[in-house]
Parts: C-alpha cells; sequence; structure tokens
C-alpha cells in the first residue's frame, strides 16, 4: 500500500497491474483505450491515452516517489517514440488489434491535433524529470508539428491526414471540428515553453487560449459542436482544463476566470445524484453521465475551491461520492472506473482507461482538499 486512500491505491495498482499498459510484447509500454468485461478484450492502444499515462505516473511518483512509476512512464515514451511517431513529427492515434482498416488506426495515418497534444505534455514532464534529451527531441518535434496546424485565427485543425498532407476540419462531430477543447493543447505548448524558452509555443499557446473565448456564451456555457450549436461536457471541461492551466502558470486573470464560470455552469446543472450530465443540446440536457466527465468538474471544482473562486463544498462532496460509484471495487480489473451511462440508463461494461486516469487524480486532490492542503496543476491528465 502506497498512499493512505484504499480506492486511490486500488487505482495505483490497477494502473500497474491490471493489463491496462502493455507490459510485453509488440505495444509494450503503451496504454489500451480500455478492457471490455463482456469479450475480456483490450480493442487497441491508445497514443491519446499513453500520453494520459505518462503524466499519471508521473502524478503517483510526485506522492510517492517510487523509482517503478518513473520506470513505467519511461516504457510509455518509448512506446510513443518508437511506434507511434509518425514522420511528419506528429504521432499516430491507435494501433489495433483487430481492425488496421479503422479510421482512427495507425495504417490510415490520420493524426488527430488533440492526440499530440496530450502526448506532448506527458513527453516534455518525463524530460523535467529525468532530463534525458530523447524525450525533449520528441516533445518539439510534436510541438513544431502543432505549430503547422493552428490556423490564422489561432484555432487548431482538427487533424492531419499525413498519407495525403491534408489538414482536416469539418462538422460530423466535436472532435472532428476546430473548438474550444484544443485549449488543453496549451498545457503541453506552455511547459514546452518553459523547458526550451522558445516563444513560438508560448505565443501558439496564448492565440488558442484567447480565440477559445469567442466560443463561451454568457452563462460559461462552451459551445463544443457548432454546426448543433450543443456543448458535450467532456470538450467543455477540456476547455476549462486548458484555460486555468494557462492563465494559472502564466498570471493571465481573464483565462481563470474563464475557466470558474466554465464550471460554474456545469455545477449550476448538477444532476439530483451528484454527477453531472453528459450533453447540452436544443435548450435542454442529455442526463446519462460519463466517469471521465465527472472527475473533470470534480478536479476543476477542487482546484477553483482552493484559491477561492467558487463556494461549493456541498456540490463538490456530492460529486465525489458519485464518482466513485463508478468504480469497481472487486474481481477482474478491480480497481479501475467504468465508462459511464448509456441513454437508457444502462451501464457500458468496459474498464476505460483514461476515465480512471482522471477519477484517480481528482480523488488525489479531493484528498488533499479535505486535509486543506495546497491543490496545485502540476502533472495535471
Amino acid at each position: 500500500m502506497i498512499f493512505l486512500d484504499e480506492r486511490i491505491n486500488m487505482g495505483v495498482e490497477w494502473m500497474l497491474n491490471s493489463g491496462i499498459q502493455n507490459t510485453s510484447g509488440e505495444h509494450i509500454g503503451g496504454f489500451n483505450g480500455w478492457h471490455d468485461l463482456d469479450k475480456k478484450t483490450y480493442p487497441f492502444v491508445y497514443s491519446e491515452i499513453t500520453g494520459y499515462g505518462m503524466n499519471t505516473l508521473l502524478f503517483f511518483n510526485s506522492l510517492a516517489h517510487t523509482p517503478a512509476f518513473v520506470h513505467r512512464a519511461e516504457l510509455a515514451a518509448k512506446w510513443i517514440i518508437d511506434s507511434a511517431m509518425h514522420n511528419c513529427g506528429g504521432v499516430r492515434t491507435r494501433a489495433y488489434n483487430t481492425d488496421p482498416d479503422n479510421l482512427y488506426s495507425f495504417e490510415n495515418n490520420t493524426l488527430y491535433i488533440f492526440d499530440n497534444g496530450m502526448v506532448l505534455s506527458g513527453l516534455v514532464n518525463l524530460y523535467m524529470v529525468t532530463k534525458k534529451e530523447a524525450y525533449l527531441k520528441a516533445a518539439i518535434d510534436i510541438g513544431n508539428f502543432l505549430l503547422l496546424m493552428q490556423k490564422n485565427d489561432g484555432f487548431f485543425y482538427a487533424a492531419y491526414d499525413a498519407n495525403n498532407a491534408i489538414r482536416i476540419d469539418n462538422q460530423d462531430k466535436w472532435s472532428s471540428q476546430s473548438g474550444s477543447y484544443h485549449t488543453k493543447l496549451a498545457i503541453g505548448l506552455v511547459d514546452l515553453y518553459n523547458a526550451t524558452k522558445d516563444e513560438a509555443f508560448l505565443n501558439s499557446a496564448l492565440r488558442i487560449c484567447n480565440v477559445s473565448l469567442k466560443l463561451q456564451e454568457k452563462n460559461g456555457r462552451f459551445i463544443t459542436q457548432q454546426n448543433e450549436i450543443s456543448t458535450h461536457m467532456h470538450p467543455h471541461c477540456y476547455s476549462a482544463e486548458g484555460l486555468i492551466y494557462a492563465g494559472s502558470v502564466l498570471g493571465e486573470n481573464k483565462l481563470i476566470q474563464s475557466a470558474a464560470n466554465a464550471i460554474k455552469w456545469a455545477l449550476e446543472n448538477q444532476l439530483p445524484d451528484g454527477g453531472v450530465p453528459c450533453k447540452f443540446i436544443d435548450g435542454k440536457f442529455i442526463t446519462h453521465e460519463r466517469s471521465d466527465t465527472l472527475a473533470q468538474v470534480l478536479r476543476l471544482s477542487l482546484y477553483l475551491r482552493s484559491i477561492g473562486l467558487i463556494e461549493e463544498d456541498t456540490k463538490i462532496e456530492n460529486l465525489k461520492n458519485r464518482l466513485i460509484q463508478f468504480q469497481k471495487t472487486e474481481g477482474d480489473q478491480s480497481g479501475g472506473f467504468f465508462y459511464g451511462t448509456e441513454l437508457d440508463g444502462t451501464r457500458r461494461n468496459h474498464i476505460n482507461s483514461w476515465c480512471s486516469m482522471f477519477a484517480i487524480q481528482s480523488l488525489a486532490m479531493y484528498n488533499h482538499f479535505k486535509k486543506r492542503s495546497r491543490i496545485g496543476l502540476n502533472l495535471f491528465i
């Protein structure tokens, strides 16, 4: 047992020993997207989540100073550098076990810009811990790739077709279009600036943060799918995450206040069970829940409470209590978190990697909050 909190310990055990990170075989080091409990399979290895995985392991290490965490993070980085990177400087999306023709597959060579930002963050943080130049070099390659994917107005293209050298931005869904969720790229870009002092990365981060404010309504809601004028709570939180990180590190109060307004809107619409709805469209909420979103709102609420921008202790407590209901506490994959519920209220029967990582970090932040300890944004997943 490393941590005093049993649920956090279960989560750490799951991260290290469940198989969510490959420890042998072709994709050693890479993190799988999820484990399907019915089929007993991991459908694909996921670059974005491997970026999150690096930061999660380093976050654990910052609390417990255990060499195994850094070793696992280095395994993850090796997989990214050896297997996932494309010669254009960016990172490919998913290595599928069964479906190589999938739109997101390595073979398709469509590189998603958001994924690259999450890998960038993990690599920069790993460099800061180890000082190994290979990680910084890979991070700079990704950072330069991102600069090429930023539009003149400050937004980013959603993806890049490396086979045909085409930048992609369409209205199919929130993740295939430019949007405020790309402010989360600012986390890695700001950290890369701090590591290199190259102002191009800083300027890129500030441009995406500032232009994204145009997509925020007066009530705090970010429009995350522009063709529907709708808001998915998951990328709404991504928007707030990038803004609060960049704002806090750079002393940009308007960015912090924008993030605070976004989270106030989420808390104002908290569900009776303590959770938050999944989506807002056509003037109403779709109320099924996702554990990643619950954890995202909890993390940001805790930080905002710690700096005095919200006073919602009861709502925070109810949100935490709802989140832990999604943790699997016994049997196969215990310690991980279920993804969430479907529209009909039934639970999707898979243990999700990024949901679990967000949730474990939020529980650690909650423990700091209860102890009145300082809550920071270092190694934000």
